[in-house]
């Protein structure tokens, strides 16, 4: 019989330090991106602070997952969760005295990225030691339902802060809600497992011995060629919202925290249909939310009514959910742990960085060829890729 996930109390006492910090993530990305559309009125620049806020995953992600599986993961997390703070609060000082510009952000947005990409790593591979092996996929889907939730509830309390307190103090509130994430941290008890290959740090070796393990792992391989597909051409539309809601339906900020709140709906959804998975679920999860992606943006450029948007963009969110938690089980569940902290980074590398590089490319098309060419051509070839990529089913 499979232990109740209420049993991991060293896992519990860790979400609850995140249901904090989670918050702060997409208040943040939701404040810096309105503040963004705001100085520029430009998708290209909102592509390419989303690029520089997520891409730095791909350079940085597998360095820090190299170090993930040598060092004590629990300090490392701590460390991290005191940099996402202080650069936090570093940026609210700066927005209040009124010294932030587009060029200003661009900068924050890359040592944000930098330091999520290292916390990242982190967490993909800090979690599965808090939680037993049969529980794993449970976790991971758990994860996947607090991080939408606070997708749901965090643009709503971006758009209230914003309106009634201003930028300065919606970002000072970002830097306070990794404060719980730090102290949780400090409080859990892990069992001390030895580390491997501790005398030397030979990076680049054990990045190419991660990458090799994964291209001759034909489950691996495909799984991480469905998540790139997914973040280069389905979530696109999500990071240029701010540009969205002002182009196509002429509102404002309240309206881009219910588009952004849709989205964390629609990944809550998909979530708790995961909570309980099983292989052939998790693969079909994988194969209907890639495709379905792709048919979604193609769906949003029939209509220009709000509501109807709403449900696209919440659809889109539990297409990305389902590919996203999909993968990340699937992975988690037959990876090694000598191998968990290197292939996760790499599964974080593509997810996050993958898609900035899908960020930046709907910016810049949605600005000089229309919305409705970009998001039918990136559309249908975000369908044609996903057919292509899991014609031949995912075997365990």
């Amino acid at each position: 019989m499979r232990p109740s996930i209420l049993t991991e109390r060293q896992y519990l006492t860790y979400l609850s330090g995140s249901v904090f910090s989670t918050q702060g993530l997409w208040i943040q990305r939701m404040t810096i991106g309105w503040m963004m559309w705001e100085f520029t009125r430009s998708e290209t620049w909102l592509g390419a602070l989303a690029f520089l806020m997520f891409f730095p995953t791909v350079i940085f992600g597998p360095l820090f997952g190299v170090m993930v599986d040598r060092v004590n993961r629990q300090y490392a997390a701590i460390v991290t969760s005191i940099i996402l703070a202080v650069i936090a609060g570093a940026l609210a000082v700066v927005v209040n005295l009124q010294l932030d510009n587009e060029y200003l952000l661009l900068i924050f947005a890359t040592v944000i990225g930098i330091a999520n990409s290292a916390y990242q790593s982190i967490r993909l591979s800090f979690v599965p030691e808090l939680v037993s092996a049969k529980n794993m996929p449970k976790a991971v889907a758990i994860n996947a339902i607090l991080y939408n939730t606070s997708r749901f509830i965090g643009p709503m309390l971006a758009g209230l802060l914003m309106v009634e307190f201003g930028h300065p103090t919606t970002l000072f509130v970002v830097a306070f809600f990794y404060l719980p994430l730090t102290l949780v941290l400090c409080l859990i008890k892990v069992p001390t497992k030895p580390i491997t290959h501790a005398k030397q740090f030979t990076f680049f070796t054990d990045i190419k011995a991660g990458v090799s393990y994964a291209y001759n792992s034909k489950l691996i391989s495909q799984l991480l060629i469905v998540i790139a597909i997914s973040a280069l051409l389905g979530r696109g539309l999500l990071e240029i919202l701010p540009a969205t809601v002002d182009v196509i339906y002429n509102m404002g900020v309240q309206e881009l925290a219910w588009l952004n709140s849709a989205v964390g709906v629609g990944s809550i959804i998909s979530a708790l249909m995961l909570s309980n998975p099983t292989p052939n679920k998790l693969i079909r999860a994988v194969i209907i939310g890639s495709i379905g992606s792709g048919a979604l943006l193609i769906f949003f450029m029939m209509t220009n009514q709000f509501v109807i948007g709403l449900l696209i963009i919440g659809g889109l969110g539990f297409c990305a959910t389902l590919c996203g938690v999909g993968t990340q089980s699937l992975l988690q569940s037959t990876v090694p742990s000598e191998f968990r902290g290197r292939i996760m980074s790499l599964w974080g590398s593509i997810n996050i960085g993958v898609g900035a590089i899908g960020g930046l490319l709907f910016g810049i098309m949605t600005e000089y060829f229309g919305y409705p060419i970009s998001l039918v051509t990136l559309g249908s070839l975000c369908i044609l890729c996903a057919y292509f990529s899991t014609k031949d089913k995912i075997q365990l």
